[in-house]
């Protein structure tokens, strides 16, 4: 049970901290907006075993739409996208010792989850021309996010793993 406890302390930590870095600071571009929040995704996936880093990336990712208010109707969409990626990155890399190879797959499945999955709901949203507009945006912030995961990869699991395991 106190082991639980801490996962999910350190889950709802993750989450605020994912919510707090999509919403500050961001640049919008036309309809969407780019953040650093995929990179405390990735270091929360990393991190926490599953499910509590996918609840951590979808609620923060969710709550940080909802809160911008103008973003509102992609909060359900970035639910299951961000969702998506800490479970497929949190699979491939969530552990102490993880081989570079593991890491370098699993940046890439989730940046590609993530340019797809708002390529579709930018789509669906707004158009074909509006989905292709948002391509580069989306690229540039997944490989922020690698960036962000491969400085600070380390450090978050040497911290995590005093309290975690």
């Amino acid at each position: 049970m106190k082991n639980k406890t801490k996962l999910l302390t350190m889950a709802s930590c993750f989450a605020a901290m994912i919510l707090i870095s999509t919403m500050f600071p961001f640049i919008r571009v036309m309809n969407e907006y780019a953040h650093i929040g995929d990179g405390l995704i990735y270091l929360a996936a990393a991190v926490l075993p599953l499910p509590y880093s996918a609840l951590a990336a979808a609620v923060g990712a969710g709550l940080a739409d909802t809160f911008l208010g103008f973003f509102l109707p992609w909060a359900p969409m970035s639910l299951v996208i961000k969702g998506l990626m800490a479970t497929v990155f949190g699979f491939l890399c969530c552990g102490d010792k993880v081989a570079k190879s593991k890491e370098i797959a699993a940046v890439c499945l989730a940046g590609l989850i993530n340019i797809v999955g708002y390529f579709l709901g930018s789509w669906a949203v707004y158009g074909w021309a509006a989905a292709l507009a948002g391509l580069p945006l989306n690229l540039a912030q997944s490989a922020v996010a690698a960036v962000i995961y491969f400085v600070f990869s380390r450090p978050a699991r040497k911290f995590a793993g005093k309290y975690i395991r």
